[in-house]
């Protein structure tokens, strides 16, 4: 009986002994340390390599700072703007329903003026290949006005780099302010007496065939001229004061081209305010 349980403790520590041998590879058999410290690491012991930063592109930022405006805007044109937010235009026209007052001429007949053509809901200035007239224009009397804002929907259609649009406010027969553009995307403003007309130039951008909005303030001396709502030039001596030539014809759009091609340009959603019904004007 004492020889029995003899071996039986013997074995229970041979057991015992045996277990022990094994704890080492049953831990190496799952990491779990291992893997608890790669999930905690903290960034600030996470190894870097040295390296150049590349800079981002000149297009991107990211804190965008808007560019300031000409001090003109805020104060000239823009106190004329706000008075006029959602206020009615004295004129407008979408071209959505027949000619409402827009004419043209035809150099050296005695006949007219003639309606000018709406094309696809829109006013259409257009100068035939074989046509010896290279300025065609048209104009519309309720737009006659001495201090305004116009603002219109403008297009180049089927032109060449060299073709320029014209739109002309005149002041007396031989005094006018008008912009230009041409459409290799360079603009001149010009103003004073036709013969010794001084002048500003620029570029502006111009993706066909989209549209371009111009909005045009003349208000006593001074003119402002905006592209699609951002400011392109102003001056503030464009006029001799607010005076308008007694005539129908004293605003002008203009299509200008070379002879040899057709050129044309379309106006849409023409809007006008008179400064002089607003009592309330800056």
């Amino acid at each position: 009986m004492k020889s029995i349980k003899s071996l039986f403790f013997f074995a229970i520590a041979i057991m015992v002994i045996l277990a022990c041998g094994m704890g080492d590879n049953l831990s190496t058999s799952f990491p779990v340390n291992e893997t608890v410290e790669t999930l905690t690491l903290s960034p600030s012991v996470i190894p870097s390599q040295a390296h150049t930063p590349t800079p981002p592109p000149t297009f991107l930022s990211s804190t965008p700072q808007a560019l300031p405006f000409p001090t003109w805007v805020a104060d000239f044109s823009d106190p004329i703007l706000v008075t006029l937010d959602g206020r009615r235009p004295d004129f407008q026209d979408d071209f959505t329903i027949s000619n409402r007052g827009w004419f043209y001429y035809i150099p050296g007949s005695s006949k007219g003026p003639f309606y000018a053509p709406i094309q696809d809901e829109t006013l259409l200035i257009n100068l035939p290949a074989e046509s010896k007239n290279r300025d065609s224009w048209v104009y519309n009397p309720l737009l006659t006005r001495k201090n305004f804002v116009l603002s219109f929907d403008f297009q180049f259609e089927e032109t060449q780099p060299d073709d320029m649009a014209r739109f002309q406010f005149k002041q007396t027969a031989d005094q006018s302010v008008a912009l230009d553009l041409f459409k290799d995307q360079t603009w001149t403003l010009h103003w004073g007496v036709h013969d010794d007309w001084q002048s500003t130039t620029g570029s502006y951008d111009y993706f066909a065939p989209e549209r371009i909005t111009i909005l045009i303030v003349m208000e006593g001396e001074e003119c402002a001229v905006y592209l699609n709502d951002a400011p392109l030039t102003y001056l503030s001596n464009c006029r001799t004061g607010s005076i308008v030539y007694s005539s129908p014809q004293a605003v002008t759009f203009h299509m200008l081209a070379e002879s040899g091609h057709t050129a044309a340009m379309t106006i849409d959603n023409v809007k006008l305010w008179d400064l002089d019904k607003i009592s309330d004007l800056p």
